[in-house]
C-alpha cells in the first residue's frame, strides 16, 4: 500500500467517524457511503464529510444554531430556516450530497459582479431529474443548499422571505440542464448553453449505471476564447426596431436564450439556420432584409456564401491538346428548396468556367455579386 492509499484510506476513516456520530448511523454505513463509487468525485475531489459538517456551523449565510443549539442549525430538509430538521437515513445521505455536489460543479462559475438569480427550490427539481436513476432520485431543498454552500457557490436571500435562496450559477445553463432532464419540456436544439461538465457527468453515471467505473476525473477546461460574431451582435442589437427587421431580430435573440437555435455568427450563417428551422415567408422575408442591410454596411459587399451539398470530379481525356477534368459543385440555395450550381471545365483549348442559381425563387431575390472569380462567388439580396 502506497502512502498515498494509506493517507486515502485514513482521511475517508476520519470522515466516516465524523458521519457517523453527526448522523446516527454506525461506523460500517458510514465508511460504506464514503467508499461508495458515487461518492468519490466525478467532476471534482471527493466533498469532505467533515466539511459538510463544519459548514453547517460556519458558512456566512446558512452557518450557524438557530438560537440554542438545541434548536437545530440554521439549514434544514426544507431550506433555509427551515421549521423540519435533517433526516438522515443512514444509507445514501453522504452519497447523495456528494452526487447533487458533482452537478453543480458541472455549471461555469458566474461572472464577476453578477449576482445568483436561480431559485433553489427550482434548481433542486433540476437537479434531482438529472440523477433520476441514482440514489439521489429525491433531493430536498435542503441538501441542494447545503451542496452549494460546501462548493462556496454564491448564495443569497431572495428578498421575499421563505425556505430557498438564489444559487449562483448561471441562469441560461440551468434552463438547458432543465430542458435536458425534465420529462414534458421540449429539449435544446443548440448547446452554446450547455454546462461544461454535462458531458462528462452523464457519461460517468451511465458508466457507473452498468456497474462500470466512473472513469478519470474531469478537469475544468480554460473558459473558451470568445468567437468574433459581428453579424450576430449587430443582429441582436436591431430587437429594439418597430419593423420587420426588428421583430425577426427580437425572435431571433429569444431562439437564442431558449437554445432553440445555435448562434449565427455571420449571416452565412444565418441562411443556413434557416434551412434548418421552422419559419414563416414573413420571417425568410425579413431575415433577407437583414442581410441586405448589413452587407450595405461594408464597400464592397462581401456577400454571403451558401453551404456545399455535393462535388463531382471527372478526368477526361481532352481533344488533342491533353487530358484535363471537368468539375461541378453544388451548394444549397438560400430558400433552401433549389441549387447553386459551380462548373469548371479545365480540359487544355477548352477552359470554361460557370455558375448559376438553378431555383426560381432564389433567382428573383438573390444575385451573384459580378466581378468576383467563379471560384469566389457570392451572393447578395435583390430588392
Amino acid at each position: 500500500m502506497t502512502s498515498n492509499n494509506h493517507s486515502n484510506d485514513r482521511s475517508a476513516q476520519q470522515d466516516a467517524r465524523a458521519w457517523a456520530a453527526f448522523t446516527g448511523c454506525s461506523y460500517q454505513a458510514a465508511l460504506r457511503q464514503i467508499q461508495d463509487p458515487l461518492a468519490q468525485g466525478v467532476l471534482g475531489k471527493r466533498i469532505s464529510a467533515r466539511q459538510l459538517i463544519r459548514t453547517l456551523h460556519e458558512h456566512p449565510v446558512i452557518g450557524g444554531m438557530i438560537g440554542d443549539p438545541e434548536d437545530g442549525f440554521i439549514l434544514g430538509e426544507g431550506g433555509f430556516y427551515s421549521e423540519n430538521g435533517w433526516s438522515f437515513d443512514g444509507k445514501n445521505d453522504f452519497i447523495e450530497l456528494a452526487l447533487i455536489a458533482d452537478t453543480l460543479r458541472m455549471f461555469s462559475p458566474l461572472a464577476t459582479g453578477e449576482k445568483p438569480e436561480v431559485g433553489s427550490y427550482s434548481l433542486k427539481h433540476t437537479v434531482e431529474a438529472f440523477l433520476s436513476e441514482t440514489p439521489a432520485s429525491y433531493v430536498s431543498n435542503g441538501r441542494l443548499i447545503w451542496a452549494a454552500a460546501v462548493l462556496d457557490l454564491p448564495l443569497e436571500e431572495s428578498g421575499h422571505g421563505g425556505p430557498n435562496l438564489l444559487i449562483g450559477i448561471p441562469e441560461n445553463e440551468h434552463d438547458y440542464l432543465f430542458k435536458m432532464s425534465r420529462r414534458g419540456q421540449v429539449r435544446p436544439k443548440a448547446h452554446h448553453y450547455r454546462p461544461p461538465g454535462y458531458e462528462h457527468l452523464s457519461s460517468a453515471l451511465d458508466r457507473c449505471a452498468a456497474g462500470e467505473p466512473a472513469g478519470e476525473r474531469w478537469t475544468r477546461p480554460s473558459p473558451p476564447a470568445e468567437e468574433p460574431a459581428p453579424f450576430h451582435d449587430w443582429l441582436i442589437a436591431q430587437a429594439g426596431r418597430n419593423e420587420p427587421i426588428g421583430d425577426f431580430a427580437a425572435d431571433y435573440a429569444e431562439g437564442i436564450r431558449t437554445s432553440a437555435h445555435r448562434i449565427a455568427r455571420t449571416a452565412d450563417e444565418l441562411v443556413f439556420l434557416l434551412t434548418e428551422i421552422h419559419h414563416s415567408p414573413e420571417a425568410y422575408d425579413a431575415a433577407r432584409e437583414a442581410i441586405g442591410e448589413w452587407l450595405g454596411t461594408m464597400d464592397p459587399s462581401p456577400g454571403i456564401r451558401t453551404v456545399q451539398i455535393s462535388s463531382d470530379h471527372q478526368e477526361v481525356q481532352g481533344y488533342g491538346a491533353g487530358s484535363g477534368n471537368v468539375e461541378r459543385f453544388e451548394y444549397l440555395c438560400p430558400c433552401g428548396d433549389g441549387i447553386i450550381v459551380e462548373e469548371h471545365d479545365n480540359i487544355p483549348g477548352f477552359r470554361e468556367h460557370s455558375h448559376f442559381i438553378k431555383c426560381g425563387k432564389c433567382r428573383d431575390e438573390w444575385r451573384l455579386i459580378k466581378g468576383r472569380p467563379v471560384y469566389d462567388w457570392a451572393l447578395e439580396p435583390v430588392f
